[in-house]
């Protein structure tokens, strides 16, 4: 099952080179977007993956249990209050 997500709109020079690069690939821009979140995403798993054992073992659950709590929405989300989402 695909989630439709919606993302912020991105800023002028980023959206620029989305046209640019969806015209070069013949693709739309929602499919050029996709598959540069796609690419961001597979750069980033080991790291991510890394991230979340440490964070499991720091709870005392499974990585299996950590993900679904965070794909789930029922995370405990007791990170550092001063870190603010920008």
């Amino acid at each position: 099952m695909t989630k439709r997500i919606t993302l912020p709109p991105l800023g002028e020079h980023d959206d620029d080179w989305v046209t640019i690069l969806a015209w070069l690939y013949s693709r739309s821009r929602s499919s050029q977007a996709a598959a540069l979140i796609s690419v961001g995403v597979a750069e980033q798993k080991a790291e991510v993956e890394s991230m979340l054992e440490y964070i499991a073992q720091k709870r005392s659950i499974t990585v299996g249990e950590l993900v679904k709590s965070i794909l789930g929405g029922t995370i405990d989300d007791d990170r550092d209050e001063s870190i603010e989402e920008e």
